[in-house]
């Protein structure tokens, strides 16, 4: 009997991810959970005293869920072999399964008390300190565990996730370029190191790595919502509109997505998909006010300046503070020859964002063909001092600052 409980405790003995970070290795096969208990217990009724099979018993029924179980069989175990570091450290698994970090967090000391250098025993104790939000402790054990036991995926991918938490983004995306590193095939991983490197604006390397996760089939709505908008950053905007059509098959009633999808299109000049991207993005949100604006621009673009102007209105009625919608209906009421109701348009969007340069450019316009030429000169000379001002546009305001200047002489 002895022999049957030895190899199983071998093989056995783990941690919370034992099973994710553990190298193969050649062994004997293991039961499954429910034939593994009944094993166990067949061999409890002529050893009862025996603490490693009160282990085995407990891994069995932890493997099914079974904690509350699993917790009185571990405690079984450290009852008979109070040096049982094995039993301890599992312990600490099934009472952090259930949410009783702090017993788990004492369990897991003993076991590091009774050996202080067993790897699995400290990345036991990185996620039990994960449990109690001590998320700079985590961090320092899962850096221990990787020191002692060599680069692993999957302690990686958990590292970098509490040094997000903690505010370490550059820490984080070395972690996610390890796990990648390790494991070039888990899109998992690629996907979550492409949004960190979005978030430090490295767009071009984030990209890279958002089309492995395309290649490995792990793109979800919202990944492919970021890679559009990437996409859309390079002006790549044909690549841009596939991935909305992705995003948009897999979320079909995410408003976001048909919005992006509809402002992307009309930049395509296909404006009748643009115009029904959009309705259905302010079908699906009334109040999404964005929506309201872009769906006005398209309408604009077709001609259909009545329904344009009520859609601006509408956007207005649900959010005022928006500069771009009055800017758009300004837009709309210049093209309307509707010039004095222009101005106060490009006015609010300029007080909302005074450095919003395309309003102020706009209103220099409007004040133009009222006339007043001064004053659109002024507006002109203070566009661009607009940092956002795109350099291939500075040459354009320049020269419409020449005429103003030449025509209020």
């Amino acid at each position: 009997m002895r022999a049957f409980w030895g190899w199983l405790v071998l093989y056995l003995a783990s941690g919370l991810l034992a099973a994710a970070v553990a190298r193969a290795a050649p062994g004997p096969a293991v039961p499954p959970p429910k034939a593994l208990e009944e094993q166990v217990r067949a061999a409890l009724k002529s050893q009862p005293r025996e603490p490693r099979l009160w282990n085995n018993l407990g891994v069995s029924l932890r493997r099914q869920g079974r904690n509350a179980e699993a917790i009185s069989a571990y405690r079984q175990a450290v009852r008979l072999d109070s040096k049982y570091a094995d039993a301890y450290s599992n312990l600490a698994v099934a009472l952090t399964a259930i949410g009783r970090h702090d017993e788990a967090l004492g369990a897991i000391r003993t076991a590091l008390k009774l050996e202080r250098d067993n790897p699995v025993y400290r990345l036991n104790l990185a996620t039990v300190y994960e449990g109690l939000g001590r998320h700079g402790e985590a961090a320092i054990e899962y850096r221990a565990y990787l020191q002692r036991a060599g680069e692993s995926a999957a302690v990686y991918e958990r590292l970098a996730k509490i040094q997000q938490k903690l505010g370490r983004n550059t820490q984080a995306r070395t972690s996610w370029q390890k796990a990648v590193d390790l494991e070039p095939e888990n899109g998992a991983y690629r996907l979550a190191y492409g949004q960190a490197l979005t978030a430090a604006g490295q767009d071009f390397a984030a990209i890279a790595q958002l089309e492995a996760a395309v290649r490995l089939k792990a793109m979800d709505a919202r990944s492919w919502l970021l890679l559009a908008t990437l996409y859309n950053g390079q002006q790549q905007t044909d690549a841009a509109a596939a991935a909305l059509r992705e995003a948009a098959a897999l979320d079909p009633s995410s408003a976001r997505v048909q919005n992006d999808l509809g402002v992307t299109l009309s930049k395509l000049k296909l404006t009748d998909q643009a115009a029904e991207a959009l309705n259905r993005a302010v079908t699906l949100a009334p109040s999404y006010a964005e929506a309201w604006s872009n769906l006005g621009v398209v309408l604009r673009g077709q001609g259909k300046m009545n329904e344009a102007e009520q859609a601006y209105q509408r956007a207005l009625g649900i959010e005022s503070r928006l500069p771009q919608i009055y800017n758009n209906l300004g837009v709309l009421y210049l093209e309307s020859e509707r010039v004095q109701e222009a101005v106060p348009q490009f006015q609010q969007a300029l007080v909302l964002e005074p450095g919003y340069w395309e309003a102020r450019r706009n209103l220099a316009m409007a004040l133009g063909r009222l006339g007043k030429w001064g004053a659109a000169a002024d507006q002109l000379k203070l566009a661009l001092e607009a940092a956002q001002v795109p350099s291939a546009l500075i040459t354009q305001v320049q020269a419409d600052l020449q005429k103003l200047q030449e025509a209020s002489r």
